[in-house]
């Protein structure tokens, strides 16, 4: 006679072969009530943000893409990430080279920033390239320019995150004038004077 032979369970506790106490029996947790797709864009656009050009090669062209959505996340090793559209024209390329440059404009290039804001095709920006050192090739006249091979890459929604281990950076001297490109509730605007 087996030592369990008195056992009686108690059937509120049993439900398809599973004790209640099981975690495999624990209910799926609740999803948060979003918010109105709307109000988020609307608080999302008073998020003041510099504005960068993602460049990638494609062949021997070089293409160009406006974003804000970007943010260094370690010094130690330097890397940065950016948010591309699972729609972005330089993504494609920069998921086959496994590499991207990250130009940040000056006030002066708010008509590049529009040019590789437009929404669709890819946006050729060989015309507005450089090499000042002969290694890298960057957006002329930005304030600054990185070099980066992919480390990781999330799908997220309806966008693409990107980890970048910096290999290379080039920032210009004249930091000053005409200062960086920001771009605030739908609006480039220049930055102004420093808050006492």
């Amino acid at each position: 006679m087996s030592d369990y032979a008195d056992l009686r369970l108690d059937p509120s506790l049993v439900l398809r072969g599973q004790i209640e106490a099981d975690s495999t029996f624990a209910a799926p947790p609740e999803t948060p009530p979003a918010v109105d797709p709307e109000a988020f864009k609307a608080a999302m656009r008073v998020l003041a943000g510099g504005v960068v050009m993602v460049t990638a090669r494609a062949g021997e062209r070089l293409w160009g893409l406006t974003i804000s959505a970007c943010c260094s996340i370690s010094a130690d090793p330097p890397q940065i990430l950016i948010s591309l559209a699972n729609t972005a024209s330089c993504l494609p390329a920069v998921l086959e080279t496994r590499r991207f440059g990250l130009s940040i404009l000056g006030a002066r290039q708010k008509p590049l920033a529009q040019l590789g804001a437009v929404p669709g095709g890819r946006k050729e920006v060989d015309a507005f390239a450089e090499s000042p050192d002969g290694e890298t090739t960057m957006i002329a006249g930005a304030l600054a320019h990185l070099d980066c091979a992919v480390e990781r890459t999330f799908t997220i929604s309806d966008h693409t995150l990107l980890i970048g281990t910096v290999e290379h950076a080039i920032t210009a001297t004249d930091l000053e004038q005409p200062g960086p490109l920001v771009y605030f509730n739908r609006t480039f605007h220049r930055l102004g004077e420093p808050l006492e």
